[in-house]
Formats: C-alpha cells, structure tokens, sequence
C-alpha cells in the first residue's frame, strides 16, 4: 500500500466551532424544508420507506434532520481503492493525504498553447508518465484527456480505462456516462480491483437519474463512490461561501442518506469546488481564494463527521500556460487544501479550467506536490534531530557541519528534491545551456517514455479488457450509439494505435 503523506500537526482551520455548526444547521434545516430534487423513482421509493416526504411528480424529497444525522454515523471514516499492483492500493481517510493524477479535456500544444483532441498514443503516454510519478498515488486515465480523436464518445470512458489498466498499475478513478458504469464494474470484479468512480451532483440540490443508476450499480457491487458537490458561486450557489457551504452540506447530507439506504455502511468520499462566477463574463474562476476558502470549511465539516474527501483546489489555474499564474494558482490552491486535511487531491496535470491536460505540465506539478507532502510531514523533534551533542562537539566557527555522520546520514531524509526545478548555480545554469524548469520536464518525459516500464497485465487480465471492450462497443452499436461512419473511423483508429 502506498504510504501518502501523513499530516503531522494540527490541520487549518477558519471557521469557528459556533460556525460550523450554524453551517451544519442550517443544511439539515434546507434538506428538512427545501429538499432535493432526485430523479429517480428507485431511490425515492427507499427514501419514502425510510420515512422522508416525498414527491414522485416532482422528483422532490424532503429529508429529516434524524435520518440525515443517522446516515453521517454510517458512513465510514475510510476505505481501501484497490489497484491492480497491489503495492499501490491506497487507504482514502484520516489525517493522510494522496495527490491524483488531474483533469482536462484536450491536449495542449505547447507551442501554440491551443488545444486539440488527443490521441491514443498520448493517452497512453500520459498514463505511463502518471504511473511513473513518485507523488502521484491515484491514476485518472478517464477524465486526463476526455476527447479522443477517432474514438466515439460514448466509447471514449471504456477506451480510457482500459489504456489505464494496460499503462498503470495505480489505483484507477473513474466515472460514469450511459450505462457504461456496468461495464467498467464487470471489468473490476473481474480483475479483481475496485475503482473509486466520480458521480456528478448537479447544483443548486439535484442529482439526474443517470447518476443516482450509476450510485446503485457500483454500491451494490461493493465499491466506494465519490459524489460532486461543487457549484459555481453566484450562479449554481449563493454567491457567499457561508451559502455555498450550507448547500454543499446538505448536498452531501443527501448522497451519505442516498447511498446509506442502498446499502448501509457503503464507502464513499466527497468531491468538491467552489469557483465564484465573474459576473462581467459569465465564466468560473478557477484558482480563486474563494475556492480556496471553501475548501478549507468544507474539510474541516468532513473532518468533523469522519466523511474522507477529494479535494480539487487548485487543481486547475485559469492560465492558458504552464507559466508563474499556472503555478501560482495550482500551488497556493493545493497548498491550502492539504494543509486543511483532504485526503485525495486532483491536481498532476490539468489546467485551463480543466479544458487541458498534458504530462509534462504533470511532471512539473509532481514537484509541488513532493513540496507540499514534505510541508505535511513535518518536523521530527527527538533526542537525535535536536543535535545537542553534535552542536556542541562542532562549537563556534571555525567548526562547521560538512561531513559529519549526522549530515551523511540525515541530509537526505531532512530535504526535499524536487526532479525538474533548476537548483543549479547560476554559472553552471548557464554552462548548462540556460534551462528553464519546462525545458527540464520535457526531458524527463522523454526519458520516462523511454525507460519505465508499467506493470504489464497478465494475458488472463488483457483478455478481460478485450472482452470488456468488445461487448460494450457491440451493445452501443446495437442501440444506435455508434453511426457507421463513427465506427469505421473508430476501427482505422484502433488498427493505428496497435
């Protein structure tokens, strides 16, 4: 199991107990008056049984506070997301944090810094970079790239696992979209690995019925879920973030009772973002404090209620390049979130308000987040990092602390070394051709595409994906989800990338 990085002292916090518990009030008083609006007549049969007013023409159900504060019990504090080497499962809750490989929909050319759909060849490129990042703990080979060139959209979820599976032995994240949530659950039983899949809330207080099917398929087989919460500020949200999180409460209250009446004691994490809405445009602002700000309530409610999370602050900047705003916003946003307790954290790769995604931009990320797992553990006081005999042994100067045993051995363990940022001296710097840290972490993709070496799936296991595929792209065909036209383009493609 992948160790993470374990928090070492006290999270940040910014709201006071008083307020946090009119947050948490005032969500039970919007779940108990205003409801929510499940389309699903499924879950609002269990909802009835349990005891909630429910209105089946409306799709509207009004939750009791006792039911709410029973199923926050039920919930568990953590839980295993199995990968297919199981050297890299992760255990998602607590005070430990894991980073997540991010999200975008498009590659980016970084000579032109406009986007296109990827290729198969670069998902699979972006995926073998992910499983060789040291502080990448969880794959997300759904959503790095969701377009693929020649692949049919209704593919595209099931193409990506699969190129997830074959090119990473992390932990998987996943999703949901038309049913193919059957297949990817059928694929993972028969791996013998689960999957952690997202399932998109819709704000302000809706869940669509595709979702909720998607709750019940994977809760009844038996694997954690990660609802979404997150709103645009203003628009989807009150435009204060005390408002945004009375909703985001009590939308996460509504998932936990959801899920707890599938199946009691079923594991999940939440998911979510604030990003106010610039009202002179129209358009969210990722990267925002506001965003930030939200984070840190939300962890620390979730915190409160034993709820694991999946943080997403700064896990997209607004910026259109991997430049200072790029950093800035990606770093100070993940900065804040692992400081205020996430446990799993989008972040190696994206941006562009999650239009882009490319791995040399994950392979710079990959530093701050070593930076900030190194910040997380914190410092070691004990007998021996105190030094006193050392100090006193070495004295005033002329004495110095260049080659004693206790710098030998502890130098390493102390500092953190970050594979792509210059630390060079400025002559060697320019001796050196006067790289910059993209130029860097261009070359380290190259050399990770041409040495590492994924944990390769057994023939039994590559049986499994190729079934998984075919019997999904002859059902999707058979319901009128792939044209002729798509599929023999889908098939030129195929034969391209093999």
């Amino acid at each position: 199991m992948l160790k993470g990085f374990t928090r070492s002292f006290p999270p940040l916090e910014t709201l006071s107990p008083e307020e946090l518990e009119a947050i948490h009030g005032a969500a039970l008083f919007v779940l108990d008056k205003t409801g929510m609006r499940i389309e699903s007549s499924r879950a609002l049969k269990l909802l009835e049984d349990a005891g909630c007013r429910v209105d089946f023409e409306e799709n509207r159900v009004r939750i009791s506070p006792w039911l709410a504060e029973e199923c926050l019990r039920l919930t568990p504090s953590s839980y295993v997301v199995t990968a297919r080497d199981g050297r890299s499962d992760i255990q998602v809750g607590g005070d430990t944090l894991y980073f997540m490989q991010g999200m975008g929909m498009r590659h980016v050319e970084m000579d032109t810094w406009e986007t296109r759909p990827a290729t198969l060849r670069e998902h699979k490129e972006a995926t073998i970079v992910a499983d060789a990042l040291d502080n990448c703990h969880m794959g997300d080979a759904v959503f790095s790239y969701t377009e693929l060139d020649g692949v049919p959209p209704i593919m595209t979820f099931l193409e990506t696992l699969a190129s997830g599976l074959r090119y990473s032995g992390k932990a998987q994240h996943y999703g949901y979209s038309k049913g193919c949530e059957v297949f990817a659950a059928q694929l993972a039983k028969d791996l013998g690995i689960n999957l952690e899949p997202e399932l998109d809330g819709a704000s302000p207080l809706t869940i669509f019925g595709e979702v909720v099917d998607a709750a019940f398929t994977y809760v009844e087989a038996g694997m954690p879920i990660q609802p979404t919460v997150g709103s645009n500020m203003g628009a989807e949200s009150p435009v204060s973030t005390a408002g945004s999180l009375v909703m985001g409460v009590a939308m996460t209250m509504g998932w936990i009772v959801v899920t707890q009446l599938i199946k009691p004691g079923a594991p999940l994490s939440i998911q979510y973002g604030y990003e106010p809405m610039d009202m002179s445009t129209g358009s969210p602002v990722f990267g925002s404090v506001l965003n930030a700000l939200g984070h840190v309530g939300m962890n620390q409610w979730l915190r409160v209620h034993g709820i694991p999370s999946c943080t997403s602050a700064g896990f997209s900047s607004m910026s259109k390049k991997f430049d200072y705003q790029c950093a800035q916003e990606k770093g100070l946003g993940s900065l804040v979130t692992a400081l205020s307790g996430g446990n799993l954290h989008i972040f190696q790769g994206g941006t562009t308000g999650e239009l882009a995604y490319d791995p040399v931009l994950s392979i710079m990320d990959d530093d701050t987040a070593g930076w900030i797992g190194r910040m997380l553990e914190g410092t070691r006081v004990d007998r021996e990092t105190l030094s006193v005999d050392l100090i006193d042994e070495v004295g005033p100067i002329p004495g110095h602390f260049l080659g004693t045993a206790d710098t030998r051995k502890h130098w390493r363990d102390e500092h953190f070394f970050p594979k792509v940022s210059d630390e060079t001296a400025y002559p060697t710097w320019l001796d050196s051709g006067k790289k910059d840290t993209l130029d860097l972490a261009r070359e380290r993709m190259e050399d990770i595409l041409a040495t590492h070496q994924p944990e390769p799936l057994t023939d039994e296991e590559e049986r499994a994906v190729e079934r998984m595929l075919a019997d999904a792209r002859e059902h999707y065909r058979a319901e009128g989800m792939i044209t002729d036209e798509q599929w023999a383009t889908y098939m030129e493609t195929l034969e391209a990338a093999d």
